[in-house]
């Protein structure tokens, strides 16, 4: 065979090997780089109806968008099969302070309670770049202890929409898109609800 009839035959393996290849590579996984959250008794408790206070801001930071990245944790959840309880019946029911919400008052099975603990913006204008640090935990509300908790830890994440800043009509969707997408990480690594169980009734 000559080198010019081998070339289209060497062409069709080199594609098939490319493909082989592609496929053979991992997806990257949902929630990768949320070290610091790990599963608790999440599974055994199996909560359905979850309450989300208002989240405590220990940033130092007086403009972080609290209400708007608690509407979207209360989003995430019901994406994840959970049923949240709505904010404004949890505001009228619990008093202003975050401190004086305490895990099942609303006869709700747990409680996501956030503190975010860094709000980055020093790359915001320059980059459209946000880091995000907070401490998230899924609490029982049958046993609310931080050492007891069904999910939850540390996380940081980074948002990088300079590539897409274009796209945005103002400063504050952008900053909208960007809480979404850190948020959406964080639960990414939070296990959807079994819906084919009942929560466990103590």
């Amino acid at each position: 065979m000559s080198f010019l009839r081998r070339r289209p035959v060497l062409a069709v393996a080199a594609v098939a090997a490319l493909f082989v290849a592609s496929c053979a590579t991992p997806l990257k996984p949902r929630g990768l780089g949320n070290e610091g959250l790990v599963v608790g008794r999440l599974k055994s408790v199996n909560p359905l109806e979850v309450a989300v206070p208002k989240l405590e801001n220990a940033s130092g930071q007086r403009d972080v968008p609290l209400e708007t990245m608690r509407k979207e944790f209360q989003k995430g959840l019901v994406r994840l099969r959970y049923s949240p309880l709505a904010l404004d019946f949890v505001d009228r029911n619990v008093q202003v302070t975050e401190a004086s919400y305490t895990p099942g008052t609303l006869g709700e099975q747990a409680s996501l309670c956030v503190t975010v603990t860094g709000w980055d913006t020093s790359r915001w204008n320059s980059h459209a770049t946000l880091v995000l640090d907070l401490d998230i935990y899924l609490l029982d509300a049958a046993e609310p202890e931080l050492s007891k908790a069904l999910w939850g830890g540390h996380a940081t994440r980074t948002v990088d929409l300079s590539a897409q800043r274009a796209n945005f009509v103002s400063e504050g969707a952008m900053m909208q898109r960007a809480v979404e997408l850190a948020v959406d990480e964080i639960l990414a690594s939070l296990p959807a609800r079994d819906a084919e169980r009942g929560p466990t009734t103590r």
